[in-house]
């Protein structure tokens, strides 16, 4: 009788033998299969995400993604916030662009689909515009100032001097012979620009022949500490003042006639910085719809953060001038 010995090392290599055989065999008919059948083999490249512009947006604004290997052809391209698909509102080989979805999130993951083929994924962080505001919609009083108790605007409102007005939804100044100034103190208001600070303000307002209207910006803790954009018809004069407040001219910055700015003529203000000391100013003629200043001036030892406020000067009577729609978003 014969004895067989079994070894096991030897059954594991036929096994592995076999197993591969049988691979290759089912790769051949796969092949055959795939020939014979005709179906479509995607050699399409692999998208690849590069960089985001900008690289934190927010909700609303158009993201441009950059990168390589999209198609152009809109409808061959698939973005997703997270597992969200977002329209695309233009595409080309190196660059998409999308509309940020309004999403309660601070990051978000982004991926692109292009021709059936998947990138990678980037994160992109979300940022929200903080937006105070008053329209002015409410009952009007009489001239009031700081001794006028709680203050009559309202309690993010404050008059440190002279004498102010609601009538016809603004702000309204009408007595001659006085300086006044108020300020816009919601909580949370900061008026600071850089390190990825910006705030911009819009004021709408109207000046009176022979007297002084303004916009303030800056004001520092002691509301003495402040800019001060102001015209009187033609002059216009952006103005820093010092630890006295009011008529301690710390810097003049500007003082200038320009023959744009008339008296009686309703003005749009924009003030808006993203660096510390240099602000932009935009100033629209809102009767004709016309831009009559669009400027860039610095200060190398600027005021920082702060509230705005509005200020008047009512030199001669009768005195016209008011206020109306103020705005500020801070980023």
């Amino acid at each position: 009788m014969v004895v067989l010995a079994f070894n096991p090392n030897k059954m594991s290599t036929i096994i592995k033998y076999c197993k591969r055989v049988l691979a290759l065999v089912v790769l051949l008919m796969t092949g055959c299969d795939r020939e014979e059948t005709g179906l479509p083999v995607n050699t399409a490249p692999i998208p690849r995400i590069l960089e985001f512009t900008p690289a934190n947006a927010m909700p609303g604004s158009i993201l441009t993604i950059r990168g390589t290997n999209f198609s152009p052809d809109i409808g061959k391209n698939e973005v997703k916030f997270n597992q969200t698909v977002v329209p695309i509102e233009s595409a080309s080989e190196s660059e998409i662009q999308v509309k940020i979805p309004e999403l309660d999130l601070k990051q978000v993951g982004i991926s692109v689909r292009s021709n059936g083929k998947i990138s990678n994924r980037r994160i992109l962080s979300l940022v929200r515009i903080r937006k105070f505001e008053d329209l002015f919609e409410r009952q009007g009083f009489g001239p009031a100032g700081p001794s006028v108790t709680p203050g009559p605007f309202g309690p993010e409102w404050r008059i440190t001097q002279g004498r102010f007005a609601l009538a016809d939804g603004k702000v309204t100044a009408k007595e001659g012979g006085i300086e006044s100034l108020m300020f816009f103190e919601p909580e949370g208001l900061d008026l600071v620009a850089g390190d990825g600070n910006f705030f911009k303000m819009t004021v709408d307002t109207h000046g009176s022949e022979g007297s002084f209207s303004g916009v303030v910006f800056n004001a520092q803790e002691d509301r003495k500490r402040f800019y001060l954009l102001r015209m009187n018809g033609g002059l216009v004069q952006f103005l820093k003042t010092g630890p006295a407040g009011l008529n301690d001219w710390a810097r003049v910055v500007f003082s200038e006639g320009i023959p744009e700015f008339q008296a009686g003529v309703p003005l749009r203000i924009e003030i808006s910085s993203s660096i510390p000391g240099q602000f932009l100013f935009k100033v629209t003629n809102l009767a004709s719809n016309t831009q009559i200043m669009d400027r860039t001036v610095t200060d190398e030892n600027p005021y920082s953060g702060g509230v705005p406020g509005f200020y008047f000067f009512g030199l001669s009577n009768p005195v016209n001038i008011w206020f109306d729609n103020v705005s500020v978003e801070l980023l």
